[in-house]
């Protein structure tokens, strides 16, 4: 029994010291704790402190404790304050206007707070205004930080110097007297993406202002207890993984602090949990097709910014990373490669949110940073001239200098898909008339909160525009449920009701939602060949109405997309609905067409059945129509999406069926006589490739093949062989001259005829 006792006291006493050598998260710092969480076995200097602090003369070792920290400092973050007047010179030939620039941003945060600011909500800012949720989640990331501390050099008014440090100093305060948001109130000021946000800036700002004999050692005294106790509380508040990009912010910003602060005890867990988490998120959260899980373009770079200001500043600082950091943050960049445009932007993806109201998401800034790591000639083709004022900051001379000699390669791939992520992508080259299309068909299972009501949605590119595009969102418009949705979407419905359903507000009432309910997609075949590229595939968003959705797209590499609708009640009649962005004339009841400012447009035109209704609204100057057939049970939409150069290659309104030529293509039709009889009623052939629509009787050469129901057949000659492949959504059974052959969607059988 007293021997238990001993170890019980023992262990108690082991865990009683092990906590005293972090650092508290319930307060912020006091000057004796700060002195004695040094680790004097790291550096000599460090013992000098103590013993200074210990002897009485407090100012003396903090004052030389500011000192220690500002030297580490200079050799541990992405550039040294000490070259900072170099740099900055260099920053202002290479940027121009950028004094104007950091003036207009940080106004943007001085006019509504003083340096002494409140911390809890609601409050009045500077203009009157109450700051209620979405203002104060700016606030406490602190984006205007740098651009308020780099006024202060173009200006050399000492108010920019002296802001930051008194609003981290009111923080502080605020903290201690429990007078700020909490996690647990949706609206935490040390949650991990905000408080991940403002040691980003704030350790910036630290790093400019050091350049400065006027910053003091009180303000440097105030930033350093600041980083620690937010350090502190990150710490505290990440012991196990939460899905998302929030978790990797302060994870990312934890990281930076365990390497800039490495003497203060503690810091070496602070280092391994960062990287433990981190490294959890990129095996769970970047995909091994290379896309970050939300399947959003915003949060697929933000979380690249994420792992890399942690990577970079080990790799400067020669602290070894486990191989997944190089492996998943190159595949990141390759990610975006397979989903670039020909215009050298990405698409609109689920919850992107840069400029509300956007068709495209450019991305030649974060391409210029994957240049700038990884000297990669395809990705650099994707950046700018000039490396991102951004960047500038967090790379290196010598990668800025390597950024500028590295050669530019354009890619050569063709249709590629993000098989884990859920997106394909049709293209058919890389010049700006090239055509491209992107099909969603993905569910982030595990956390779908910025996904969109597009299940099976496309966006398609041609001729300098997006001729059929999605927008980009901003959280806080009242319209948000409307543009995360699917009438701004190119889709498919069934009695108007939507894919996403059930909203949910986030805690903190800040303007960010997500559906509740969102359809499950199945992919049923993808094939890609150099004429054409094949995608089917379905969802049950309407299996509540009992109602079974297909979607097929053909991409023609010549220049022109079928888009095929199927719908199937197994009881009721339904009103069902294809739905496509832009603003269209209609030519006819079944053809309507969009054009351009360069002269380009693009024709829809129904092949099929005549929709009993063309309907047309917009939102924001955002337009749609909407093809619709009312009281069916079955219906199917064939769509023809042709997208036209010049007014001389349109489609006229006049123009029928079989007088159709597209692209080399021509129009068929049952009454056609050729090698290939059958009862399809649509298709498009080419020399040696035939594409027929529900075909169920087709004979090749008099020969006969027998099938067990209609289908979608794509027939190639083949010297002496025909290789003829299902198309349609079902399995297929061919039999010829009695032999059997069972062909699921996207499969072929070669024969000799």
């Amino acid at each position: 029994m007293l021997k238990s006792l001993c170890f019980f006291f023992v262990l108690l006493s082991f865990t009683l010291s092990a906590q005293k050598q972090i650092v508290p998260f319930d307060h912020v710092l006091t000057n004796n704790e700060l002195v004695e969480l040094l680790d004097v076995d790291a550096d000599s200097g460090l013992k000098k402190i103590q013993a200074a602090y210990h002897a009485g003369k407090e100012e003396k070792a903090l004052r030389m404790l500011t000192e220690y920290f500002k030297n580490k400092l200079s050799d541990r973050y992405f550039f040294s304050w000490k070259d900072f007047g170099q740099r900055f010179e260099m920053y202002n030939k290479m940027y121009s206007g950028r004094k104007e620039y950091h003036k207009y941003k940080a106004k943007q945060h001085l006019d509504l707070y003083s340096a002494w600011t409140n911390w809890k909500i609601p409050f009045t800012n500077l203009k009157g205004e109450e700051v209620s949720s979405y203002p104060y989640r700016h606030l406490t990331r602190q984006h205007k930080a740098g651009d308020i501390a780099l006024l202060f050099y173009f200006t050399e008014d000492t108010d920019y110097l002296h802001y930051i440090p008194k609003q981290a100093e009111s923080l502080n305060e605020a903290f201690n007297k429990g007078e700020v948001e909490t996690i647990a109130d949706g609206n935490g000021a040390y949650e991990a993406y905000r408080a991940g946000n403002r040691m980003y800036n704030w350790l910036f700002v630290h790093q400019c202002l050091l350049a400065s004999d006027q910053y003091t050692w009180q303000e440097q005294l105030v930033m350093i207890k600041t980083f620690l106790h937010t350090g502190a509380k990150l710490y505290h508040h990440n012991p196990k993984y939460n899905e998302g990009n929030h978790q990797t912010r302060g994870m990312s910003a934890l990281g930076m602090l365990g390497i800039l602060f490495k003497e203060i005890k503690g810091a070496d867990q602070w280092w391994t949990r960062a990287t433990n988490r981190l490294e959890e998120h990129l095996e769970k959260e970047v995909y091994k097709d290379g896309f970050q899980f939300e399947r959003s373009v915003h949060y697929h770079v933000d979380d690249i910014d994420n792992y890399f200001y942690p990577y970079q500043l080990a790799k400067m600082n020669g602290v070894s990373l486990n191989p997944i950091w190089d492996q998943r943050l190159k595949g990141m960049f390759d990610a975006m490669l397979q989903l670039a445009m020909p215009n050298k932007n990405l698409p609109v993806l689920q919850d992107d949110t840069n400029d509300p109201w956007a068709e495209v998401n450019k991305v030649e800034d974060i391409m210029a940073l994957g240049s700038a790591l990884f000297g990669d000639k395809k990705i650099k083709y994707f950046a700018g001239k000039k490396l991102p004022s951004k960047y500038y900051w967090l790379l290196s001379t010598e990668q800025v200098e390597k950024y500028k000699a590295a050669k530019a390669s354009k890619p050569k791939m063709s249709s590629t898909d993000l098989p884990h992520t859920g997106y394909y992508v049709m293209r058919n080259g890389w010049k700006e008339e090239n055509q491209y299309m992107v099909i969603s068909a993905g569910l982030t299972e595990e956390k779908p909160d910025h996904q969109h009501g597009d299940m099976l949605g496309i966006q398609a590119f041609a001729y300098g525009n997006m001729v059929l595009p999605n927008y980009q969102v901003r959280y806080y418009l009242n319209d948000l449920e409307e543009f995360k949705n699917s009438w701004t979407k190119n889709v498919g419905l069934v009695d108007s009701v939507l894919h996403g359903r059930e909203w949910k507000g986030n805690k903190g009432g800040s303007g960010f939602g997500k559906w509740g309910k969102l359809p499950t997609p199945k992919l049923i075949n993808w094939t890609t060949t150099d004429e054409i590229d094949i995608f089917i595939g379905s969802h049950d968003g309407y299996k509540d109405l009992n109602v079974d959705t297909y979607r097929q797209v053909f991409f023609i590499k010549d220049g022109f997309w079928i888009v095929r609708d199927h719908y199937k009640s197994k009881d009721e009649k339904h009103t069902y609905q294809q739905v496509w962005q832009g603003h269209y004339d209609a030519e006819n009841d079944i053809h309507v067409r969009s054009v351009f400012p360069n002269g380009a447009g693009l024709e829809i035109i129904q092949l099929g059945n005549r929709p009993d209704f063309i309907r047309r609204k917009s939102s924001r100057g955002k337009g749609r129509t909407i093809f619709e057939v009312e009281n069916a049970k079955n219906t199917t939409f064939t769509s023809l999406l042709y997208p036209f150069k010049d007014f001389e290659n349109r489609i006229h309104a006049s123009s029928q069926y079989e007088d159709l030529k597209l692209a080399g293509w021509n129009m068929i039709s049952k009454e056609d006589n050729q090698v290939i009889e059958s009862n399809s009623s649509m298709g498009v052939s080419k020399k040696g490739i035939t594409l027929l629509f529900d075909c169920s009787q087709l004979k090749i050469k008099n020969a006969e093949i027998l099938m067990s129901n209609s289908s979608d057949l794509l027939i190639k000659k083949k010297g002496e062989e025909w290789e003829i492949a299902n198309c349609g959504i079902l399995e297929l059974k061919l039999t010829l001259g009695g032999h059997v052959v069972d062909l699921k969607p996207g499969k072929s059988v070669q024969i000799e005829l």
